[in-house]
């Protein structure tokens, strides 16, 4: 039998499950448009653009503006504060330094209409 002290457990704190939101229906959304959705603490902008679907976080990394203000073009969604383009696939800033970048998120169109992101 031993005295000696037993190193601490350090408890990591679950994660928080991954989940498919819905965040409206697909009729709500022009072609070429953004919208921007809140899910919890996150800002999101959902677009749609040739044929396809797309979520990023709703944010300029560079100057704070909501991206899903901006027109969406060739790929890309502009802020509206300072012209800088992200793409819609990567989320990174077109043309610029790298490493100015915003989140991507998962999204997807149910066969009910619904779009759905995923957080």
């Amino acid at each position: 039998m031993s005295d000696s002290p037993q190193a601490p457990t350090s408890a990591t704190p679950p994660t928080p499950p991954i989940e498919w939101h819905p965040v409206g229906s697909a009729a709500d959304w022009k072609d070429d448009s953004g919208k921007r959705v809140q899910i919890g603490a996150r800002r999101i902008g959902i677009y749609k653009h040739a044929g396809g679907w797309y979520a990023l976080k709703d944010v300029c990394p560079h100057a704070g503006v909501p991206l899903a203000q901006g027109p969406v073009f060739e790929g890309t969604v502009m802020c509206v504060g300072h012209g800088w383009r992200f793409s819609l696939t990567s989320g990174e800033w077109v043309g610029g330094s790298p490493g100015y970048k915003v989140a991507t998120y998962p999204v997807r169109l149910r066969d009910d209409g619904v779009v759905e992101v995923q957080v």
